[in-house]
């Protein structure tokens, strides 16, 4: 069966013209490369994470996936973007949970774009495609915390109650999570205005101060150090994080400054150039604790529907008292997509040429002028 559809189409193929032909063979080199090739050379690009500690902790970072809804986009392509959408980030966070082999998963806000806004139905369909295209991890443990797409909370969106709940009760939103003796990460909540007050492990019985004996992270959809508030400075006065991980801008950041001196604080580009875009960055934590200098990383999007050119994942592996860590970064499906709009509208172009040329040479009334003989 397969051996005479072979035939015929070899038969079809070679009966077209040979300009078709050439065509024919380059959009399947295109479809080739933008559907497998550019995948698997980009894979080799990203950078290991070597640990010398046996306690090494390595974690994967994944901000605003946004998976697209069906209630705003209305565009008759939308049932197709989504899939494009929702392959393109279920292949990629396979390969990087394949690099990474993390023993955490942290996902950092707005999973859906239309989880606030959501009817129950569609949320239920929707966070059945997030378990489709994100699954969890046989061995690591997976972290979920809200973004303004997920609760509200933005600007003049107000907080959502009824989705505030929803998502804690489909992905067990926690204020903690203990990972191990060394390691416990904090949810550090800027749209709720939510956190734990008080950690008992920072102190002994005596009532001794022991919280250099383990690492604090703080996660956040929302950069915790920027724009400065009274919950800011009380999360940090209490908790004394190590390293804080947020997202929510979109791009690739970090920032680093004295506790005493939060207002005037800057985000500058990481690994956001040729020249570091794979490198893995080393952060010594126990200089930042005793200097009180804090840390924050800002992980970029994961998907290109984000508009923003630079898309990845953040790994990070806490190792003793260094934390490394890097991006891998994905391709810019965008310019795939545009590669094949590019590529069907050179036979429409010229099919249109090619009847306009028909129709003027089938209906020109014009008729050639004849000069008389001189007599």
């Amino acid at each position: 069966m397969a051996k005479n559809w072979m035939t015929r189409t070899k038969k079809k193929f070679l009966r077209l013209h040979p300009a078709w032909r050439v065509y024919v063979i380059l959009l399947g080199l295109l479809v080739l490369y933008n559907e497998v090739l550019i995948y698997v050379l980009q894979k080799f690009k990203w950078s290991n994470i070597y640990c010398k500690e046996a306690d090494c902790v390595r974690i994967l970072l994944v901000a605003d996936p946004q998976i697209l809804g069906k209630t705003f986009d209305t565009h008759f392509y939308a049932g197709l973007a989504n899939y494009d959408s929702d392959r393109y980030l279920a292949w990629y966070y396979e390969q990087a949970v394949e690099h990474v082999q993390p023993d955490v998963i942290i996902f950092l806000g707005d999973l859906m774009d239309e989880g606030t806004d959501s009817t129950e139905m569609h949320f239920e369909e929707y966070y059945t495609r997030f378990g489709a295209i994100f699954p969890t991890h046989p061995t690591a443990r997976s972290i979920y915390i809200p973004g303004d797409n997920d609760i509200g909370g933005e600007g003049r969106q107000p907080l959502n109650p009824i989705a505030k709940r929803r998502f804690r009760q489909y992905f067990s939103e926690r204020p903690a999570w203990v990972i191990n003796d060394n390691l416990t990460i904090y949810n550090i909540n800027r749209i709720t205005l939510e956190m734990t007050l008080n950690d008992p492990r920072m102190v002994d019985s005596t009532g001794s101060d022991v919280s250099d004996r383990y690492l604090r992270i703080f996660v956040s959809h929302m950069p915790v150090l920027d724009v400065p508030s009274s919950f800011t400075y009380t999360a940090i006065h209490n908790l004394k994080p190590n390293v804080i991980f947020s997202a929510h801008l979109h791009v690739s950041q970090f920032a680093r400054i004295h506790r005493s001196r939060l207002k005037t604080v800057q985000y500058k580009p990481l690994s956001q150039d040729k020249r570091t875009a794979y490198k893995v960055h080393s952060f010594d934590l126990s200089y930042h604790q005793d200097t009180q200098e804090l840390l924050e990383i800002i992980v970029p999007t994961c998907s290109y529907r984000m508009s923003v050119p630079d898309i990845g994942y953040g790994y990070a592996a806490i190792d003793g008292t260094t934390l490394k860590y890097t991006v891998l970064w994905t391709t810019r499906r965008f310019y795939q997509l545009i590669s094949y709009v590019v590529m069907f509208a050179v036979p429409f172009g010229l099919g249109v040429l090619y009847l306009l040329v028909k129709f003027v040479r089938e209906h020109c009334t014009c008729r050639p002028r004849y000069e008389r003989l001189p007599k």
